[in-house]
């Protein structure tokens, strides 16, 4: 049986009198790729701000690695081995691509301020072991020629590789995908698809947002479906493409209507 590395355990966020999620149970198992999808509005990215401490949910349980999460500020939980991606790209532009993911890699350093400041030993061995990492991921992203460039100047579709290996940059164990592939053409589309594997395959689990179903259906191993706050449907590509309740959110009409 696989090991479950994120719990949601009957998660309520509440604004007002909205529920953007309500009694939300889901979980992730280590090495998969998990989709959350659903239509617009579902509470999808609500579920990524509830994870990585943006917001505190309103009631329920958030485990990560068996431990509760909720309370912990975004650092710790980043700290812990959690990272994510955003729908709207959030790099830092005045750095270069390889600085950006530098500034990942930062997150485990030991030396500290004063080390770094003063040039000690250890921080000298962990500023090179941290530009060494930034390029092999970057390299991972078939970006590594764009290391000097800024990252206000890169192609959008850089831009958006370069956020995932920055996520990448803090060693994560699970790395949470908003919409990656948010305007993309086709061929950008399968070359995504095919890192996001890759990315599985070298040893993180993946939870991802997207509204690309072909995408989805070809690449992950389960499936998580919200609508309007409530999970509706979980389970493998083939049964929740097949579910009643998926059909009707999506269409809008229940699945034998005529």
């Amino acid at each position: 049986m696989s090991k479950k590395i994120l719990e949601l355990n009957d998660v309520t966020m509440q604004f007002g009198g909205v529920k953007a999620l309500d009694t939300v149970n889901l979980h992730v198992n280590e090495g998969e790729i998990c989709a959350l999808i659903g239509p617009n509005g579902a509470g999808k990215t609500t579920v990524f701000n509830v994870i990585t401490g943006v917001y505190t949910p309103t009631s329920g349980e958030i485990k990560f690695l068996g431990e509760s999460i909720v309370g912990m500020k975004r650092a710790a939980i980043t700290k812990s081995g959690i990272a994510r991606t955003f729908q709207n790209v959030r790099l830092f532009g005045e750095m270069t691509a390889l600085e950006n993911v530098v500034t990942a890699t930062d997150v485990h350093k030991k030396s500290g301020l004063v080390g770094s400041l003063f040039g000690s030993p250890r921080a000298r061995r962990e500023e090179k072991e941290g530009r060494a990492r930034a390029h092999e991921l970057l390299q991972f992203m078939g970006i590594d020629h764009r290391s000097d460039q800024l990252g206000k100047n890169l192609p959008y579709g850089d831009q958006r590789r370069l956020e995932i290996a920055r996520a990448m940059g803090t060693e994560p164990k699970l790395i949470l995908l908003d919409e990656p592939a948010a305007g993309f053409n086709p061929a950008e589309k399968k070359a995504l698809a095919d890192t996001i594997k890759r990315i599985r395959d070298a040893g993180y689990t993946v939870l991802l947002i997207e509204h690309d179903m072909s995408l989805i259906m070809g690449i992950s191993d389960r499936v998580a479906v919200l609508d309007f706050g409530k999970k509706i449907a979980d389970g493998t590509t083939d049964q929740v493409q097949n579910d009643p309740k998926v059909i009707e959110a999506y269409l809008g009409v229940p699945a034998d209507a005529s």
